[in-house]
């Protein structure tokens, strides 16, 4: 187990230093030789660099695992499905609209930002593969179990309408596929390792938060 998590993060740590180089870039241009580029792309690629580099860090200092999924398909979900939408932006080129630029970038943004608080909290229990390092049951994970994928399917939805074609929507489609079965397989996990998960699953919901309707005042 602790070989194939030191060889897993050192395979992480590597990816993502490239692609928090690669996104920082256009920021460096931007700043440094005063290449043109709009207030909001600027600050969306500035939350997506930031995002990377917290999955760097949160890789680096991860805490050890108690529990690993076994067999190959746990981890070919976890790496296609974290990966599927840099190769569905590959195969597609932008679609050229204004409007539906603005509103994507918009998605991304939230997406992105929201995700990078998800993944603050989770801290040093992140990981892409389906791991057991430590329970998280508070902030976020208090409204559904799987924030971060929530946050993250809204930052595909704005990659799918920037890149807006029948393949995009389609590898879309797959990458929320994928996401969901991550999901459930660090459920499996998690359910494995810790024995208090499941009064947290029956108490908290999977991917939709539970709206409660307020109790009526007595007399009412």
């Amino acid at each position: 187990m602790f070989n194939e998590d030191f060889f897993g993060r050192i395979a992480i740590v590597s990816v993502m230093t490239i692609l928090a180089t690669s996104g920082a870039i256009p920021l460096f241009l931007y700043f440094h030789q005063g290449t043109s580029a709009s207030s909001l792309a600027i600050v969306t690629q500035l939350a997506s660099t930031v995002f990377l580099l917290l999955q760097l860090v949160m890789t680096i200092a991860r805490l050890p695992p108690k529990g690993i999924a076994q067999g190959i398909e746990p981890r070919v979900t976890s790496v296609a499905g974290t990966f599927m939408i840099l190769l569905a932006l590959s195969l597609t080129p932008a679609l050229q609209n204004e409007a539906a630029q603005v509103t994507a970038l918009c998605l991304v943004f939230i997406g992105t930002a929201s995700s990078t608080f998800c993944l603050y909290w989770l801290g040093r229990s992140f990981s892409l593969m389906a791991t057991a390092r430590r329970l998280v049951t508070t902030g976020p994970y208090s409204i559904v179990r799987h924030p971060l994928y929530i946050c993250e399917a809204v930052f595909v939805a704005g990659m799918i309408l920037s890149h807006f074609s029948l393949l995009m929507v389609a590898l879309g489609a797959l990458q929320f596929l994928l996401q969901y079965r991550r999901a459930r397989n660090e459920e499996g996990i998690l359910r494995q390792t810790f024995p208090e998960y499941e009064a947290y699953a029956q108490r908290v919901p999977m991917l939709l938060p539970r709206f409660r309707r307020a109790a009526p005042a007595p007399g009412h």
